[in-house]
């Protein structure tokens, strides 16, 4: 299998496969009478249990390795990346070193990563929105060169920052799409050679009250960013009757879902909707 031809409907049962360790580690977490005993433990942290992005990789790798096709993959945790990027301020301003992806995937005889991994959590609302950490490995995915899976875990997310987080994906995508502002991340002097590629997005959910996941796959070209790819229109299944349902336009700030809301997702909206089976 070439770099660029990633199974999709493979790697989309991987995701939700990972879905299901999650899902059972967050049951189990929370005591309930008959969750399993968990493949991946969420660690007590204080008065809480830690739900992140260390989580959700051991989860995906747990999947895979369980996985009958895995044979022929090998993973990398904290790969370097190939180009250099100025993310950490210095003394004397930004040095350009290479970065990391979270877990680098790969096949057949070549050593160069078949598929990257970015793995990320939390939601997203207000002043959070303008996360410069989802814009760096945001820049990683576009400027590198495999095909990438953006995986992120949402613990307690509501409709209006599970919207929140949508428009920051939508917003990060958008503008690094430009070669010179993506340019602004990489080492002075070199110049983005981003190729067209596949890049799917899962978000997990993991709520007491809700488990659910979406996954969509963009077939990213450079400089031309898909309006409309990060519109999901939800609705807050404590709203009033006839309220609005939210959806993640570009730019538009949430108005009608109250912040704290649990959140309901409609099937046939582009997005593959998963939930576990009762």
């Amino acid at each position: 299998m070439a770099p660029s031809t990633i199974d999709q409907m493979w790697l989309e049962g991987l995701c939700r496969r990972t879905d299901d360790i999650l899902w059972d580690s967050y049951s189990f977490a929370l005591g309930a009478a008959e969750a399993p005993w968990p493949r991946v433990m969420f660690p007590a942290k204080g008065h809480e249990r830690r739900v992140g992005e260390q989580e959700a990789r051991f989860a995906f790798v747990a999947a895979l390795l369980s996985d009958p096709a895995s044979a022929p993959w090998a993973f990398a945790a904290e790969a370097p990346t190939r180009l250099s990027y100025r993310f950490a301020a210095r003394a004397g301003g930004p040095r350009a070193q290479r970065a990391l992806t979270d877990l680098a995937l790969y096949r057949g005889s070549d050593d160069a990563p078949a598929l990257a991994v970015e793995f990320k959590s939390g939601g997203r609302s207000g002043k959070s929105e303008q996360d410069d950490s989802i814009k760096k490995d945001v820049a990683k995915v576009l400027a590198e060169q495999p095909p990438a899976l953006w995986f992120h875990v949402l613990r307690g997310v509501n409709d209006a920052t599970l919207q929140g987080l949508l428009r920051t994906l939508d917003g990060a995508i958008s503008q690094l799409s430009n070669p010179y502002k993506l340019g602004a991340y990489l080492a002075s002097g070199k110049t983005p050679e981003p190729r067209a590629k596949t890049i799917a997005f899962h978000l997990c959910v993991l709520n007491p009250d809700v488990t659910v996941s979406i996954h969509k796959v963009l077939d990213y070209i450079p400089g031309k960013p898909k309006d409309e790819f990060f519109t999901l229109v939800t609705t807050a299944t404590g709203a009033a009757p006839g309220a609005a349902p939210e959806t993640a336009a570009a730019g538009a700030p949430p108005e009608t879902a109250a912040a704290g809301a649990p959140l309901e997702i409609a099937d046939g909206q582009g997005w593959s909707v998963y939930r576990p089976v009762a």
